[in-house]
């Protein structure tokens, strides 16, 4: 599920690590900028994501924000998180992002057809939107 896997990198990047060369300061600082952000985009983006529901708008558009109004920041999260696993989570961001795209323009399409499918292959459809909702935190309403 890319919601559930693409919120490990907020843990490895408020995880305190004696070799990387950052500041002492530094997590408390990307959870102020963090945060911020997220309040400054209102309650759609804050509340998800208080309530450990990770989806691709409200991500991207606080990645964004912080990236806009405090780029000093980003060497650090790099030293502090390592390229490799940022790399490793940008599949896992574009994978919510494909899910959030499969639950918002595809399942509309397919839903309707679905009693016209045999039985079993309707069963493995409505699992397979189910779980593509579900992937994309679009299962959680405010």
């Amino acid at each position: 599920m890319p919601n559930l896997s693409a919120s490990w990198l907020f843990q490895r990047a408020m995880s305190a690590k004696k070799q990387a060369d950052v500041s002492p300061e530094f997590i408390n600082e990307l959870l102020y900028v963090n945060f911020t952000s997220m309040q400054r985009l209102g309650e759609p983006v804050l509340r998800p994501f208080l309530q450990d529901v990770i989806q691709f708008g409200p991500l991207a558009k606080t990645l964004g924000l912080v990236m806009l109004t405090k780029p000093q920041i980003l060497p650090s999260i790099f030293k502090q998180v390592g390229i490799p696993v940022l790399l490793d989570w940008s599949g896992h961001f574009f994978m919510l992002g494909y899910y959030t795209f499969l639950t918002s323009y595809v399942n509309p399409v397919i839903r309707p057809l679905l009693n016209t499918f045999p039985s079993k292959m309707a069963y493995e459809w409505k699992r397979r939107l189910e779980a593509w909702k579900y992937g994309s935190g679009l299962d959680y309403k405010l």
